[in-house]
C-alpha cells in the first residue's frame, strides 16, 4: 500500500510524489541466495538472478477490500497458528523499490515465513531531500493508518510492525491518531512494534507514547550510539538527541519499551550505523538462532533488555 503517486513507467510504478488516495499493488520480489546475509544488489539491464533481487511480478489491486483479500490468499498459504503479518515502513531517502527490496530481504534473512504488507510514503529518495521527507511524514499519517487498519482485519494470528528511521516518526504519529480516535482494537493487534533507529526527538516520543493505550507490547527499540544519520539529524536541530541515539534508555524503559544497543555491531553494510538491524550479517545470525537474550549479554547490558523474553529472535518477528 501506498500513498506515492503513480507513474507511467511500469519498471518504476511510484516515485517520490504525493497522492490524496492509496494506491495498492500485489509484489513478488525475487530473493537470490548468492549473496552475504542483510546485503541487497539491485538488477541492472541485465538481472543476474543468482546475485541480484528482482521483481517478478506486479499487480495492481482495485482497492482496500481487493488488497486485504490478497494479504488474507497470503495468509492462507502459511502453516495454521502461524499465519503472521509484517508491516514495514521504510526511511528517509528511499525509493519504492528499494523499500519493496528491504522488506523482502528482511523478511528472508531472518527467516520469518509471514506476509508481508509494505507501507510506502512517498520519499523523494534524495539526500538533499530531507525537509521534503519530513513533511511526506505528515501528509502520510492518514495512508499508515489504514494500511494498519487493514493488517488489523486479516486473518493474521498476529500483526508486526517494523519502522525504520524516519518512518519511526510516522508510525508514532500513525498509532497516536488509531490511539485519539478509539480503534483500540488495531492497537491491541501490534505484537510487537519495533522501532528501529528511531529519528525522533526524544521530547516528541515522550508526548507522542502517552497518547497510545493500549501500547503494543513488545515495544522494541533498537538503538546506536554509533549511528552517523542521527548524528546529523541532532546536528541538524541545533544539538536535540535523537531516540535512536540511545542516550534515554531508563527513561525509555521507564515507558514500558525494551531497549536493545546495536553500538557493539560493527559488520553494518552502510557505512553509517544506520541500518545495522537489518544488514549486519552477525545480527542476523544472533536473531536467527535467539543467542542474543538478557542471559547472554555483557553484565553491562543487561540492563538494556531487561523486559526482553528468553529468545530475542522469537520477539523480533513474532514468536514461533
Amino acid at each position: 500500500m501506498t500513498s506515492r503517486a503513480a507513474e507511467d513507467d511500469r519498471s518504476i510504478p511510484f516515485a517520490g510524489g504525493r497522492s490524496a488516495s492509496l494506491s495498492y499493488t500485489e509484489i513478488d520480489v525475487w530473493v537470490p541466495e548468492n549473496r552475504k546475509p542483510g546485503s541487497i544488489k539491485l538488477p541492472d539491464e541485465k538481472p543476474d538472478p543468482r546475485t541480484q533481487f528482482g521483481i517478478t511480478g506486479l499487480t495492481d489491486l482495485t482497492s482496500e477490500a481487493a488488497a486485504l483479500r490478497a494479504l488474507n490468499r497470503q495468509l492462507d498459504r502459511l502453516p495454521p497458528g502461524k499465519r503472521d503479518v509484517v508491516v514495514f515502513v521504510h526511511g528517509y531517502n528511499v525509493s519504492y523499490v528499494s523499500g519493496v527490496y528491504r522488506h523482502a530481504q528482511i523478511l528472508h534473512d531472518f527467516g520469518r515465513n509471514a506476509a508481508g504488507l509494505h507501507y510506502s510514503w512517498p520519499s523523494a529518495a534524495k539526500t538533499s531531500a530531507y525537509l521534503y521527507d519530513r513533511d511526506s511524514v505528515q501528509f502520510s499519517r492518514d495512508g499508515l493508518v489504514a494500511t494498519l487498519e487493514v493488517a488489523a482485519r486479516s486473518k493474521a494470528n498476529s500483526v508486526a510492525v517494523v519502522a525504520h528511521s524516519m518512518g519511526t516518526l510516522l508510525t508514532m504519529e500513525a498509532l497516536r491518531q488509531v490511539a485519539l480516535t478509539g480503534k483500540t482494537s488495531v492497537l491491541r493487534r501490534i505484537s510487537p512494534l519495533i522501532l528501529a533507529a528511531p529519528d525522533i526527538d526524544e521530547r516528541v516520543f515522550e508526548a507522542q507514547i502517552v497518547k497510545i493505550r493500549p501500547l503494543p507490547e513488545p515495544f522494541i527499540i533498537l538503538a546506536s550510539q554509533k549511528d552517523k544519520a542521527l548524528k546529523l539529524s541532532r546536528d541538524l536541530r541545533g544539538g536535540t538527541p535523537r531516540v535512536g541515539q540511545g542516550n534515554n534508555i531508563e527513561d525509555l524503559q521507564g515507558l514500558g519499551i525494551s531497549v536493545i544497543d546495536l553500538s557493539t555491531i560493527t559488520d553494518g553494510q552502510d557505512g553509517a550505523s544506520h541500518a545495522t538491524f537489518a544488514n549486519s550479517p552477525t545480527l542476523i545470525s544472533l536473531m536467527q538462532s535467539g543467542a542474543i537474550s538478557p542471559n547472554s549479554l555483557p553484565e553491562d547490558e543487561q540492563a538494556l533488555s531487561s523486559r526482553l523474553g528468553d529468545r530475542v529472535a522469537d520477539m523480533f518477528f513474532l514468536g514461533q
